[in-house]
């Protein structure tokens, strides 16, 4: 027998229309009623003699007089986290007959060990195996039905399911203990000395790649005319960090591998004049997203329309003052970060809706594919993704932060937990099965970052998923 806390008795569950059925199984299974008719089997059984041959399980018996009120019980002891471990259930009943109310059962807890009763034939065993499928959880009680059977069915079925349980938590426990062994291993791998990164620039502060302290903005200026850039330049400086290009071809390149937050470009560059290379930078995955200010020579017809036909976010005509430049790239920055304020908290991050344009939409779409074909790999990480997108973890960091607010470590664990959140309303998974299913090796850890995430525990938004959809 199973080790079980006193208020651990077994429930049952009777789904039957028939009031005197539900005595009948009254009579059988309580401790608390004499029953002459199990007596006499029991002396027909075991002779005169018998002293305590059969003992009745001690439990608790529930009653419900048609299909939809049993699935309603059933919906019930769940969310009270009281449910049943057994239901006898008649198989002809007004409103939805028993193999319905059994399918639905299961659907809300697959764990039920079911009796059918019945005294016809409405379903041959084949009929019922294709309906409810393939199962040891389902067994065929004939009426009128004998009363050592009927308790035999309840002490050995309810006895099975608690073993179950047990078995399962053991299961449980083992997995997190080779889970936890083999963070371990993982954690003295990564001690030992490794070898450079094909990313040049040094390893971030932090696991998301930024500083751990508040970076100025990247600003990329490209200018053609030392004798204009350099001041302007200089003149920035105290306020962003200035990169410089001193030609179109340069300004696409540096723009590509930097991903500044802002550009400011001269429309007359060498190789590559202003005009068209907003138009590129407009047509490019990784830089699509950034504002461009086109600076113009004063006098130059239709500047400003070309400007805005290519993509430029802002024209500002020569000559102009440095407040005024200022103020306008302020601006742009802060319309942007305005923009992306509340993504890192929302918890539908579609492309289609975070993204400005189609360029930065594909490249969410194909970001999010790739994170959720590695959601059961606890070690896919920024250096993981950025390899799979074929681009540094600098681009990707920037690039990502910039369109939705979020840094690539709060973007995959934002889709680890929606999948997670998904998967405690539509699937059978035990909590545990689920964390390791969305990559986290650490049940307490996911369990801190759920709540964080949704307000509750995993087991009580469980709970909650099952209110929402009580009939």
């Amino acid at each position: 027998m199973t080790d079980r806390e006193p208020n651990h008795a077994p429930r049952i569950l009777i789904i039957d229309d028939n009031p005197n059925i539900h005595r009948d199984f009254e009579l059988v299974l309580l401790d608390n009623l004499d029953n002459p008719d199990l007596e006499a089997d029991e002396r027909r059984m075991y002779g005169p003699a018998a002293q305590a041959s059969l003992s009745k399980p001690s439990c608790t018996l529930d009653h419900a007089l048609s299909g939809l009120e049993g699935i309603e019980r059933v919906q019930q002891a769940l969310a009270q986290d009281q449910p049943y471990q057994l239901a006898f259930v008649d198989i002809r009943m007004p409103g939805i007959d028993g193999v319905e109310t059994i399918e639905r059962v299961w659907q809300i807890d697959p764990r039920i060990q079911i009796v059918i009763c019945t005294a016809y034939a409405d379903y041959s065993w084949e009929d019922l195996a294709r309906r409810l499928g393939p199962t040891d959880k389902l067994l065929l009680l004939k009426k009128p039905f004998d009363t050592i059977e009927v308790t035999l069915l309840a002490s050995t079925l309810t006895e099975k399911w608690f073993l179950a349980r047990q078995a399962a938590l053991k299961l449980e426990q083992m997995e997190l203990l080779v889970a936890q062994r083999t963070q371990k291993v993982l954690a003295l791998q990564r001690l030992k000395p490794s070898a450079k990164t094909h990313d040049d620039s040094p390893l971030p502060a932090t696991p998301d790649g930024a500083s751990t302290e508040k970076e100025l903005p990247l600003l990329l200026l490209v200018e053609g005319d030392a004798e204009v850039g350099r001041p302007m330049a200089k003149g920035l400086e105290a306020d962003y960090r200035v990169i410089e290009a001193e030609d179109g071809e340069q300004g696409l390149r540096q723009a590509q591998e930097n991903v500044p937050d802002i550009i400011i470009t001269a429309s007359s560059l060498p190789r590559l004049d202003g005009i068209a290379l907003c138009r590129r930078l407009k047509s490019d995955e990784l830089a699509s997203h950034i504002p461009v200010i086109l600076l113009a020579a004063n006098g130059v017809e239709d500047s400003q329309a070309n400007a805005l036909e290519a993509g430029a976010d802002d024209y500002l005509a020569k000559p102009f003052s440095l407040p005024l430049l200022k103020a306008r790239v302020d601006n742009l920055l802060r319309s942007r970060g305005k923009l992306h304020e509340p993504v890192c908290r929302e918890l539908s991050l579609l492309p289609r809706e975070l993204a400005a344009n189609q360029l930065d939409a594909q490249f969410l779409r194909r970001t999010t594919d790739i994170v959720e074909r590695h959601l059961a790999d606890f070690e896919f990480d920024i250096a993981a993704l950025a390899h799979n997108m074929a681009v540094s973890r600098r681009q990707l960091f920037r690039k990502l932060k910039a369109v939705t607010g979020c840094t690539p470590n709060v973007f995959i664990r934002t889709l680890r937990l929606k999948r997670a959140a998904q998967l405690l309303r539509e699937s059978p998974m035990t909590v545990t099965e689920i964390t390791y299913a969305v990559g986290f090796s650490d049940l307490k850890h996911f369990r801190n970052l759920f709540r964080e995430q949704f307000g509750v525990l995993p087991g009580e938004y469980t709970r909650k998923s099952l209110e929402a959809c009580r009939i």
